[in-house]
């Protein structure tokens, strides 16, 4: 959920005379093209990596050593060692109704809602209610997945008048 984060790498060899240099190569359209990213000022693991736009990223560290050794750099067509979604966007998420359940339902509360995403995580939803806005929020659902309608058999605990909130996760 950040266009910043740490690329953790491990150099197992750069020769007698060390590391003289450790770049960080990408690609955003798997592996037809590569560019040199950045270099790692302190030539240690991690990588602080800063990229501009959400999207998914392939990346590959190239190691030269103080001998001139060099570890391969990508070419057009290689697959990248690591790939990292980017993606900092939250879920579109709103309440589409709600109404009392009818037939079999009678007695629930029919809540449904529409949420969209990229990347919606497997089961996303959660479903809370509040007597007032700031809280506090119990949760009645949780783990549901994203079909869209729940029917909610209320427990004599719950208050008269509650406020509904809706909690869509994506994977970032």
């Amino acid at each position: 959920n950040s266009k910043r984060f740490a690329l953790e790498y491990d150099i197992e060899s750069a020769g007698p005379g060390g590391v003289s240099d450790v770049e960080l190569w990408a690609t955003r359209n798997h592996g037809a093209t590569w560019t040199k990213m950045a270099t790692d000022a302190d030539k240690q693991s991690p990588f602080d990596v800063t990229v501009d736009e959400e999207g998914v990223y392939g990346f590959r560290v190239v190691v030269v050593s103080k001998s001139g050794l060099v570890s391969t750099a990508p070419r057009a067509g290689d697959l990248a060692d690591i790939w990292v979604g980017v993606d900092s966007t939250p879920p579109k998420v709103q309440f589409s109704s709600i109404s009392f359940g009818e037939g079999e339902e009678a007695g629930k509360l029919d809540v449904r809602w529409e949420a969209d995403d990229l990347r919606l995580s497997a089961r996303p939803v959660t479903l809370s209610y509040a007597e007032n806005a700031s809280g506090p929020w119990t949760a009645f659902a949780t783990g549901l997945p994203n079909n869209g309608q729940y029917y909610w058999a209320i427990a004599d605990q719950v208050p008269k008048r509650v406020l509904l909130r809706i909690e869509v996760r994506d994977d970032a």
